[in-house]
Protein backbone atom coordinates (compact mmCIF):
# COMPACT_ATOMS: atom_id res chain seq x y z
CA UNK A 1 0.00 0.00 0.00
CA UNK A 2 1.21 3.50 -0.80
CA UNK A 3 0.98 6.34 1.73
CA UNK A 4 -1.85 8.76 1.03
CA UNK A 5 0.45 11.77 1.55
CA UNK A 6 2.92 11.01 -1.29
CA UNK A 7 3.39 13.97 -3.63
CA UNK A 8 5.08 14.77 -6.89
CA UNK A 9 8.68 15.96 -6.55
CA UNK A 10 8.31 18.54 -9.35
CA UNK A 11 10.09 21.77 -8.45
CA UNK A 12 8.19 25.06 -8.52
CA UNK A 13 9.75 28.19 -10.04
CA UNK A 14 10.14 30.78 -7.26
CA UNK A 15 8.63 33.77 -9.17
CA UNK A 16 9.18 37.25 -7.70
CA UNK A 17 10.61 37.82 -4.22
CA UNK A 18 11.06 41.13 -2.39
CA UNK A 19 13.37 41.50 0.60
CA UNK A 20 14.62 44.50 2.60
CA UNK A 21 17.78 43.25 4.34
CA UNK A 22 20.10 45.23 6.57
CA UNK A 23 23.54 44.57 7.92
CA UNK A 24 27.09 45.83 7.93
CA UNK A 25 29.85 46.62 5.42
CA UNK A 26 33.45 46.11 6.51
CA UNK A 27 36.39 47.28 4.37
CA UNK A 28 39.15 44.70 3.87
CA UNK A 29 42.48 44.56 2.09
CA UNK A 30 44.98 47.36 1.57
CA UNK A 31 42.41 50.17 1.80
CA UNK A 32 40.68 49.00 5.00
CA UNK A 33 42.04 51.97 6.96
CA UNK A 34 40.25 54.50 4.70
CA UNK A 35 36.68 53.88 5.90
CA UNK A 36 35.23 52.53 9.13
CA UNK A 37 32.66 49.74 9.24
CA UNK A 38 29.23 50.97 8.12
CA UNK A 39 25.59 50.01 8.52
CA UNK A 40 23.79 49.13 5.29
CA UNK A 41 20.13 48.96 4.29
CA UNK A 42 19.18 47.38 0.97
CA UNK A 43 16.27 46.34 -1.22
CA UNK A 44 16.49 43.07 -3.15
CA UNK A 45 14.13 42.07 -5.94
CA UNK A 46 14.53 38.55 -7.31
CA UNK A 47 12.93 36.60 -10.13
CA UNK A 48 13.25 32.85 -10.64
CA UNK A 49 14.27 31.82 -14.13
CA UNK A 50 14.30 28.15 -13.11
CA UNK A 51 13.86 26.47 -9.72
CA UNK A 52 17.64 26.65 -9.14
CA UNK A 53 18.57 29.87 -11.05
CA UNK A 54 17.43 33.30 -9.86
CA UNK A 55 18.19 36.85 -11.08
CA UNK A 56 18.68 39.17 -8.08
CA UNK A 57 18.87 42.96 -8.21
CA UNK A 58 20.09 44.82 -5.12
CA UNK A 59 20.14 48.52 -4.28
CA UNK A 60 21.82 49.50 -1.02
CA UNK A 61 22.81 52.51 1.07
CA UNK A 62 25.63 52.36 3.59
CA UNK A 63 26.39 55.22 5.98
CA UNK A 64 30.12 55.33 6.72
CA UNK A 65 32.74 57.53 8.32
CA UNK A 66 35.89 58.09 6.24
CA UNK A 67 39.20 58.16 8.11
CA UNK A 68 41.56 61.12 7.73
CA UNK A 69 39.10 63.62 6.23
CA UNK A 70 38.04 65.33 9.46
CA UNK A 71 35.58 64.56 12.23
CA UNK A 72 32.61 66.07 10.33
CA UNK A 73 33.15 63.97 7.18
CA UNK A 74 30.52 61.38 6.27
CA UNK A 75 30.35 58.97 3.35
CA UNK A 76 27.16 57.75 1.71
CA UNK A 77 27.97 54.58 -0.20
CA UNK A 78 25.24 53.64 -2.67
CA UNK A 79 25.46 50.29 -4.43
CA UNK A 80 23.30 48.94 -7.23
CA UNK A 81 23.89 45.64 -8.95
CA UNK A 82 22.32 42.66 -10.68
CA UNK A 83 23.50 39.08 -10.50
CA UNK A 84 22.63 35.42 -10.77
CA UNK A 85 22.12 33.07 -7.83
CA UNK A 86 22.31 29.31 -7.94
CA UNK A 87 20.01 27.90 -5.25
CA UNK A 88 20.10 24.35 -4.00
CA UNK A 89 16.64 22.81 -3.35
CA UNK A 90 15.25 23.23 0.16
CA UNK A 91 16.38 20.61 2.62
CA UNK A 92 14.73 19.74 5.88
CA UNK A 93 13.97 16.94 8.28
CA UNK A 94 10.29 17.78 8.09
CA UNK A 95 8.18 20.07 5.93
CA UNK A 96 8.10 22.93 8.45
CA UNK A 97 11.81 23.57 9.11
CA UNK A 98 14.09 23.79 6.08
CA UNK A 99 17.31 25.33 4.74
CA UNK A 100 18.11 26.53 1.22
CA UNK A 101 21.79 27.44 0.50
CA UNK A 102 22.83 29.60 -2.46
CA UNK A 103 25.83 31.12 -4.18
CA UNK A 104 25.92 34.04 -6.60
CA UNK A 105 27.89 36.58 -8.59
CA UNK A 106 27.04 39.91 -10.14
CA UNK A 107 28.04 43.22 -11.66
CA UNK A 108 27.01 46.75 -10.85
CA UNK A 109 28.22 50.12 -9.68
CA UNK A 110 28.86 52.08 -6.51
CA UNK A 111 28.55 55.77 -5.79
CA UNK A 112 30.78 57.35 -3.13
CA UNK A 113 29.15 60.61 -1.98
CA UNK A 114 31.14 62.53 0.65
CA UNK A 115 29.35 65.04 2.91
CA UNK A 116 30.84 67.96 4.83
CA UNK A 117 34.15 67.79 2.90
CA UNK A 118 35.27 69.06 -0.47
CA UNK A 119 35.61 65.67 -2.21
CA UNK A 120 33.89 64.93 -5.51
CA UNK A 121 31.25 62.24 -5.80
CA UNK A 122 32.48 59.22 -7.76
CA UNK A 123 30.65 56.47 -9.64
CA UNK A 124 32.64 53.24 -9.87
CA UNK A 125 32.26 49.77 -11.41
CA UNK A 126 31.82 46.95 -8.89
CA UNK A 127 31.56 43.16 -8.94
CA UNK A 128 30.56 40.78 -6.19
CA UNK A 129 30.49 37.12 -5.21
CA UNK A 130 28.02 35.92 -2.60
CA UNK A 131 27.21 32.90 -0.49
CA UNK A 132 24.43 32.35 1.99
CA UNK A 133 21.27 30.55 2.85
CA UNK A 134 17.66 30.91 3.81
CA UNK A 135 16.37 29.24 6.95
CA UNK A 136 12.64 28.59 6.91
CA UNK A 137 10.08 27.72 9.55
CA UNK A 138 6.79 27.07 7.79
CA UNK A 139 6.28 30.27 5.70
CA UNK A 140 8.67 32.51 7.69
CA UNK A 141 12.13 32.84 6.07
CA UNK A 142 15.38 34.35 7.41
CA UNK A 143 17.95 35.01 4.70
CA UNK A 144 21.64 35.46 5.56
CA UNK A 145 24.06 36.57 2.84
CA UNK A 146 27.77 37.31 2.76
CA UNK A 147 28.92 39.40 -0.21
CA UNK A 148 32.51 40.14 -1.20
CA UNK A 149 32.60 43.34 -3.28
CA UNK A 150 35.49 44.37 -5.52
CA UNK A 151 35.24 48.01 -6.64
CA UNK A 152 37.54 49.97 -8.95
CA UNK A 153 37.58 53.42 -7.35
CA UNK A 154 39.22 56.78 -7.90
CA UNK A 155 40.81 57.58 -4.50
CA UNK A 156 39.82 60.95 -2.95
CA UNK A 157 42.30 63.57 -4.13
CA UNK A 158 44.26 60.96 -6.10
CA UNK A 159 44.66 60.06 -9.75
CA UNK A 160 44.05 56.79 -11.54
CA UNK A 161 42.07 53.93 -10.06
CA UNK A 162 42.62 51.51 -7.22
CA UNK A 163 40.85 48.33 -6.21
CA UNK A 164 38.81 48.45 -3.04
CA UNK A 165 37.60 45.28 -1.41
CA UNK A 166 34.91 45.09 1.24
CA UNK A 167 32.60 42.50 2.70
CA UNK A 168 28.88 42.99 3.34
CA UNK A 169 26.89 40.82 5.72
CA UNK A 170 23.13 41.09 5.13
CA UNK A 171 20.16 39.59 6.96
CA UNK A 172 16.50 39.84 6.07
CA UNK A 173 13.13 38.43 7.11
CA UNK A 174 10.31 37.61 4.71
CA UNK A 175 7.01 35.73 4.64
CA UNK A 176 6.72 33.22 1.77
CA UNK A 177 3.48 33.20 -0.17
CA UNK A 178 3.66 29.44 -0.71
Amino acid sequence: ARPAHSQSSAAVRPGFELLVPSGTVAPTGARQGDVRRANITAVQLSYGLRPDLVVTSTTGWARATPVGLGSEAKLDLFSYDVGLEYRVPRRGADRRINFKPFTGAGLGARTHNYRHVNVATTHDVATYASVGGELGLSRVRVRLELRDYLTWIAPPGGTGTARQNDVALLAGLRIALR
